[in-house]
């Protein structure tokens, strides 16, 4: 048998960035029929397995891709933890989770031990605003029940509580070229547009649910030309729906009153990316969760985020998702680890959910 260790590692080998998961899919598709679970695809490459039991329906979700920052990666593993050479990302996100579940369907075969029906949903393209999700078929998906989403940092036990609304805005400032040494006067600045904008907003932290940020501001050119054209991109998110359609709103005025002080215009795209959620702490999902935590004494813990997941898709669509942490830190980072400890522990944890 594989070991939880060896089938990480063998994760890791495939590189699986976004729109690049059909090599890491096929291997997975490989071990969930070996397993004994019947697989399928949607229109998107996202992998559905199944694995008839008693009792409930439940969905044990992990997406395949990485970051572009995990390709190549090296693992290096020294006093229990695995991270890599210190050259790419490691992609334990989220290839612990998929590594821990593989196992644990493996391990449910070989025991022969009683389960629930189980659901496996594999998605593609969630580091890239959970476009895997947002094109789930949901009649794969019919009589689940709750859902537990693997995808989260810190050790193992953490039931992510709430998580954020998302808004996208890119901004783009259209100018007036000039030579900057003859005729600067003539020229308007997509740069200094840009800029005004950004100055006038209130950016970063915004309180204790919300949060906004310029991650792009592109603006090609010659040093000795009065910049034409500008493309900013801008997110905000929010715990609450009302305060990100405030903080929204706000952006976007910054971006007009900049173009308008310097004769210049701006074009606004903006898109609602996807809903936030909250669990009730009483629910049915966080309780099942509480309660495997409790029997495997793992310190469990309650916490919203303000990162979002598969798990934001799953819950606007009727299915009520809990995100737990699997014991990664650091993700999207060259320094990304996992203690082996933790995915120990996450694998015990998964086995504990799907054989209650």
């Amino acid at each position: 048998m594989q070991t939880l260790l060896k089938t990480f590692l063998t994760l890791t080998s495939f590189d699986s960035p976004s729109f690049e998961e059909q090599d890491i899919a096929l291997y997975l598709e490989h071990e969930l029929l070996k397993a004994g679970l019947s697989t399928e695809y949607d229109a998107v490459g996202n992998l559905y397995a199944y694995l008839p039991g008693t009792g409930k329906n439940v969905l044990l979700n992990a997406h395949m891709d990485t970051v572009e920052l995990a390709r190549k990666a090296k693992v290096v593993i020294e006093d229990g933890i695995i991270r890599t050479d210190g050259t790419t990302a490691l992609g334990a996100d989220d290839k612990a989770a998929v590594a821990a579940i593989l196992t644990t369907l493996h391990t449910i075969k070989e025991q022969n031990l009683p389960h629930p029906s189980l659901v496996v949903l594999f998605t593609t393209c969630e580091e890239q605003g959970l476009l895997g999700a947002k094109k789930l078929d949901l009649d794969k998906l019919k009589g689940v029940e709750y859902a537990f989403t693997f995808d989260a940092s810190l050790p193992v036990g953490l039931a992510v509580t709430a998580a954020p609304f998302y808004d996208k805005i890119e901004a783009v400032f259209k100018g007036k070229g000039a030579h900057a040494g003859f005729k600067p006067e003539s020229g308007i600045s997509a740069i200094q547009m840009g800029c005004d904008a950004v100055s006038a907003m209130k950016l970063l932290r915004i309180d204790e649910e919300s949060t906004a940020n310029v991650g792009s501001f592109l603006a090609p050119g010659e040093k000795n030309i009065v910049c034409d054209e500008a493309t900013l991109v801008f997110e905000a998110r929010s715990l609450n729906n009302i305060k990100l359609a405030a903080q929204t709103s706000l952006m976007k005025a910054a971006l007009v009153q900049a173009a308008k002080k310097s004769g210049g215009e701006v074009e606004i795209h903006h898109e609602h990316l996807y809903a936030g959620y909250h669990h009730r702490l009483d629910s049915e999902v966080i309780s099942v969760f509480k309660a495997a935590c409790n029997k495997l004494a793992l310190p469990y813990r309650e916490a919203p985020t303000l990162g979002g997941s598969d798990a934001n898709i799953l819950n606007e669509r009727g299915i009520p998702a809990l995100v737990c942490s699997i014991g990664y830190e650091e993700a999207h980072t060259k320094a990304e680890y996992i203690p082996v400890a933790e995915l120990e522990k996450l694998a015990a944890l998964i086995l504990e959910l799907a054989t209650l």
